[in-house]
């Protein structure tokens, strides 16, 4: 049976109404797919840009009074801050910087604190660097020379190895770094060094500045003389025939309460018969298999004792009288600890400081040289003396000399030198007899003998007292602190997306 008309209009409806929904559907899915398309073009020309490191380029990491600075510059900046305080010791190196705090009764990590130190070394260096430029100054010769030499080596030094220019310069400078870049950052710092130098050594603080400066830190500039005896209670590790010893955490805390208490009672015997007046160097020998070390009639001034020494605070305490005779505990991982400490005294030490170099022949192989070992050493230390005054016999020719011959390995690289001698120096008495001379002269040589052998001496010069060099480098360190102030006055720094992006 045929269909009815009506039956067929609507199926020819349906079907066309069935069409354009189709069509529709596919207008919509090509929309989608070109969308899509378009989509991960752009994406892959992103990481195109992103890989090639041109957005990480000019995104702005720091903003000094208008002027623009990427990762890459801060990068620049943070590595060389980091490195520094890395040389010092200041932090662990195999830690994030990100999770370690700078004290422990700071909130701060060592990541803000080098990254601080780092945008305001940039900031400096800005602000040094465009003053410089407005008053004409340009870079010294020896600068230019120093540039001159970092350019050779980065246009030489990759030569020959699997990699390139380029490639050097990010391993050494960051992932964002080129050489154009580079070249503009160490000309800025160069610059700005110089022209922080001029103006630094264009001061010349009279007398008055130096007392005055003494008298706010003189806790920290004169000398203290002390005498110190160290008893340490500590439990062995290994037993007699060199075994580990395993011990529970209460024989532990048990075992260390009786060994604080043996040393308990020596140090108090110590405290008590040198407040009878019982002489400290026959004390230091009566407990010398006792003791865990002694040091009789010491000196070191206060900035080194506040800084280094358990015993420090309470020596350079305002209300010390000489005689005064404490005992100071301190507990430590391993150990615990009672200095029995006598102070002598303290004085501004106005002698001036002198650098020599030496060079050392060892008599011997031992501890105790035989006197045919120190004849030996001392015919070879003046033939060696002998040989430098029939050459050139200059201060570089007996660094020289020293480099090659010298037993003394912990100066050799340096030439011999050792600065800063003056009598309260802990040095043999012979060398320091030597080095001390009021009447030395720069150039003046001899011999010396110490138990260790025979010195090669060799005066360089006498310089101004330790407080005094001290005091120069904190009035300095003033003055460059007002040249930047001055430089930067009115400017804003602030940070950018790009800080996102410095490797810690």
């Amino acid at each position: 049976m045929s269909a009815s008309p009506e039956k067929k209009n609507q199926s020819r409806a349906e079907r066309d109404e069935k069409r354009r929904q189709e069509e529709q559907k596919d207008r919509r899915s090509t929309a989608v797919y070109t969308a899509v398309a378009a989509v991960v073009v752009v994406a892959a020309l992103v990481l195109m840009v992103w890989n090639s490191g041109l957005l990480q380029r000019n995104l702005t990491a720091l903003e000094i009074n208008g002027a623009k600075y990427s990762a890459a510059d801060v990068q620049y900046y943070y590595s060389s801050t980091y490195n520094s305080y890395a040389n010092q010791y200041a932090f662990d190196p195999n830690t994030s910087v990100k999770k370690q705090l700078v004290g422990s009764e700071s909130n701060e990590t060592w990541y803000d604190h080098l990254m601080d130190q780092a945008v305001e070394s940039l900031t400096d260096s800005t602000a040094l660097a465009q003053q410089a430029q407005k008053e004409g100054f340009t870079l010294t010769a020896e600068s230019q020379s120093q540039l001159d030499s970092f350019l050779s080596q980065l246009n030489t030094a990759w030569i020959g190895q699997a990699a390139s220019r380029s490639a050097l310069i990010k391993a050494n400078y960051g992932p964002y770094m080129t050489y154009d870049r580079l070249v503009e950052l160490v000309s800025q710092e160069l610059l700005a060094s110089d022209y922080a130098q001029s103006k630094l050594d264009a001061i010349d603080h009279p007398d008055a500045d130096y007392d005055a400066y003494y008298k706010e830190h003189a806790d920290e500039l004169d000398t203290v003389t002390y005498t110190q005896f160290l008893f340490r209670a500590s439990l062995p590790a290994t037993d007699a025939d060199g075994n580990s010893i395993q011990r529970t955490e209460a024989e532990t805390a048990a075992q260390m309460e009786d060994a604080k208490a043996e040393q308990k009672v020596l140090a108090d015997e110590v405290k008590a018969k040198l407040e009878g007046g019982a002489d400290p160097e026959k004390l230091a020998e009566e407990y010398k298999d006792r003791l865990y070390s002694s040091s009789l009639s010491t000196s070191s001034t206060g900035a080194y004792l506040t800084s280094y020494s358990v015993c420090g605070p309470w020596l350079v305490d305002g209300a010390r009288k000489a005689g005064d005779i404490d005992l100071i505990e301190r507990d430590y991982t391993s150990s615990y600890n009672y200095y029995v400490i006598v102070y002598e005294g303290r004085t501004l030490v106005r002698e001036s400081a002198n650098d020599v170099r030496h060079l050392l022949v060892q008599a011997g192989s031992g501890s105790n040289p035989t006197q045919a070992e120190y004849d030996e050493a001392e015919k070879k230390a003046q033939s060696l003396l002998d040989e430098w005054k029939a050459g050139e016999a200059s201060e570089d020719s007996f660094a020289a000399l020293v480099s090659t011959h010298t037993s003394d390995t912990a100066s050799a690289s340096s030439g011999g030198l050792y600065s800063n001698v003056t009598a309260s120096s802990s040095y043999e008495q012979g060398f320091l007899d030597w080095a001390t001379d009021p009447t030395r002269k720069a150039g003046d040589t001899g011999l010396v003998k110490t138990g260790y052998g025979w010195h090669i001496m060799y005066y360089v010069a006498a310089k101004d007292p330790i407080w005094k060099q001290t005091t120069a480098a904190a009035l300095r360190d003033q003055d460059y602190e007002a040249l930047t102030e001055s430089a930067s006055q009115g400017w804003t720094v602030s940070r950018g997306i790009g800080m996102n992006l410095i490797s810690a």
